[in-house]
C-alpha cells in the first residue's frame, strides 16, 4: 500500500467520517424537529410557510426537503495520508473518489433508514475554510504542513470542498476533467470556477469551452468569473483589479469578483479569501487558449 500509514490510516479517516457525518445527521433531525414545531400552528411563526396552499401542498415540506452534508478539504486531507496532493497522481484521484464515494453511499444508507432527502454539498464555506485550518493550525503541529496561504499573514485557508488548489499547475481543461468525475456524487452545488482575472475570452472561447465540458465530461456547473474595479467617484468600470480608478485616478474604488458561488467586494472578504485569491493568480485558468486545445 502506497498511503503513507498504510490501511490503517484510512481505516481511521473513515471512521472520523463517520463520526463527523453523525454529528451532521444528527443536526439535521433536530432541526426538522425544531422547525416542525414552528411551523405546527396558527400562532407560531412559521405557520404560513408550512400551512397547505389552495393546490393542496404547503409552501416548505419538510418531508420533501434536501438534507445536505458539506465537504471540505478534500486536497489536504490526501496530502496528510499520504503526501501527494488530488492533482499530482491517478492514484489521488482514486482514493479521493474513494473517500467521496463512501461518504455518497452513506448519505444514502441514512437516507433509506430515516426518509430523509440526505445529500452531499460543495460547500461554498466562505468562512468554515478559514475557521477550520486555523483551529488545526493552533491544536495540530503537523497543519502547518498542509494548509493553504500564509500562516504569517494570517491567511491559511483549506481548498474548498473536492476542488484542485487554486494554484494547482494544470490547465483548466485538466482542472475540468479532474473536478468532474467528482459530480456524479454531489448532488447539491457541485461547480466547477474558471478564475479568468482580467483576462476578456471571446463569446466562441466561452462557447467552444462550455460546449466540450458538456459533450465529455460530467461536470454539473462551469463558471468563468472575471475580476473588476468599480469607481465609487466617476461610477466607471475596470475590467481588472486596480488600487485606483484608471479614469479619474480616485483611491475610492471596491474590488469585485467572486468569492465562490456569488460576486462580491474584496473589502468584505476575510484574509483567508484574500489569500486564495493571491493562488488564484498563479493558477492557470485560460479560457482562450484551453478553448482552442483538445477536448476536455
Amino acid at each position: 500500500c502506497a498511503y503513507r500509514a498504510g490501511a490503517g490510516n484510512l481505516k481511521g479517516l473513515y471512521h472520523e467520517i463517520d463520526r463527523g457525518m453523525e454529528i451532521a445527521f444528527k443536526a439535521h433531525y433536530q432541526k426538522k424537529a425544531f422547525i416542525s414545531q414552528l411551523m405546527s400552528a396558527p400562532h407560531m411563526p412559521l405557520w404560513q410557510i408550512g400551512k397547505v396552499a389552495q393546490d393542496g401542498r404547503p409552501y416548505v415540506d419538510l418531508d420533501k426537503c434536501t438534507y445536505i452534508v458539506g465537504l471540505l478539504g478534500l486536497n489536504e486531507c490526501l496530502q496528510y495520508l499520504t503526501g501527494q496532493e488530488l492533482h499530482e497522481s491517478d492514484e489521488m484521484m482514486k482514493l479521493g473518489l474513494k473517500i467521496v464515494s463512501y461518504m455518497y453511499f452513506r448519505c444514502k444508507e441514512e437516507q433509506k433508514k430515516s426518509g430523509m432527502k440526505f445529500a452531499l454539498e460543495e460547500s461554498p464555506a466562505e468562512s468554515a475554510a478559514r475557521r477550520l485550518a486555523k483551529i488545526d493550525v493552533r491544536r495540530y503541529p503537523q497543519a502547518e504542513k498542509i494548509v493553504r496561504g500564509s500562516i504569517g499573514d494570517d491567511e491559511v485557508y483549506y481548498t474548498n470542498s473536492i476542488h484542485l488548489r487554486a494554484d494547482a499547475p494544470v490547465d483548466l481543461i485538466t482542472r475540468i476533467r479532474l473536478q468532474s468525475k467528482f459530480h456524479p456524487l454531489i448532488e447539491s452545488g457541485a461547480i466547477i470556477h474558471a478564475f479568468v482575472g482580467e483576462e476578456r475570452p471571446s463569446a466562441a472561447s466561452v462557447l467552444t469551452l462550455v460546449r466540450k465540458t458538456f459533450e465529455n465530461t460530467q461536470a454539473a456547473q462551469l463558471t468563468v468569473s472575471p475580476e473588476f474595479t468599480m469607481c465609487n467617484s466617476r461610477h466607471r468600470v475596470t475590467p481588472r483589479l486596480v488600487h485606483r480608478c484608471e479614469h479619474c485616478e480616485s483611491p475610492e474604488v471596491d474590488g469585485i469578483t467572486r468569492i465562490v458561488g456569488y460576486f462580491s467586494r474584496l473589502k468584505n472578504w476575510n484574509k483567508s479569501k484574500l489569500g486564495e485569491l493571491k493562488d488564484r493568480h498563479r493558477g492557470q485558468y485560460s479560457v482562450q487558449t484551453q478553448a482552442e486545445g483538445k477536448p476536455a
